[in-house]
């Protein structure tokens, strides 16, 4: 995952811009485990929204697993995030008229025919790793906010992404279960960059950013 000078500002109707990143240069290597802390306001989900190709930069470039996203049609990087992107956000991560095992057979089919068939069975495994298997049949509106962070995160890697985006996936867990969804985190063998105001949790990498100023620096 490689960011370079990029920059992104908000315009409200009758108003001037908002600037909220400006010049912004981040690389994570294949494999590669990264935080990112900062206060409320300061561009963490714009950069993680930017990286997963769902906005695009004012101007700059971002490339993932060596493919560039920026410029590309809608269509391109749809395809791009559900091939090499995995994306656990805050909250609306879930279809809500698919149980939780379903939501992740869903992100397990892109993978092809023989993922399709075997969806059923690595769903729950999944699900289990997450700590969530016993609610594999519930639909997301009878799931507690933490159990739906943990089944979006089931979701998020259920493809074997090149690279995981997390927003503050465990903020509404008890420090316990938070401990125990960032071990399965950081486990995966894929580059994963998670937002988090939990310093502690934060500072389990090697690799730790915060956004000041408008830009993306190591702590």
């Amino acid at each position: 995952m490689h960011l370079t000078a990029v920059s992104k500002s908000y315009t409200l109707a009758g108003a001037d811009p908002i600037l909220v990143l400006s010049g912004v240069n981040l690389t994570i290597e294949s494999g590669e485990k990264a935080s990112l802390i900062g206060p409320s306001g300061t561009g963490k989900s714009t950069l993680l929204a930017l990286i997963a190709g769902l906005l695009e930069p004012d101007s700059g470039t971002v490339e993932i697993d060596g493919k560039p996203l920026t410029s590309r049609s809608e269509r391109e990087r749809a395809d791009v995030r559900a091939r090499t992107i995995g994306i656990a956000l805050q909250s609306d991560n879930l279809i809500p008229f698919l149980s939780a095992s379903e939501n992740v057979e869903l992100a397990l089919g892109f993978g092809g025919e023989v993922a399709r068939r075997r969806a059923p069975a690595a769903a729950r495994e999944l699900l289990e790793q997450f700590g969530v298997g016993h609610r594999a049949d519930h639909l997301p509106r009878h799931l507690s906010g933490g159990e739906a962070q943990r089944v979006a995160l089931a979701v998020a890697t259920a493809n074997r992404p090149a690279v995981l985006l997390a927003d503050e996936v465990v903020g509404q867990l008890d420090a316990e279960t938070a401990e125990h969804v960032i071990d399965t985190v950081l486990a995966v063998d894929l580059a994963v960059l998670y937002v988090t105001h939990d310093t502690a949790l934060a500072d389990r990498v090697g690799s730790r950013y915060q956004i000041t100023d408008h830009q993306v620096r190591r702590r």
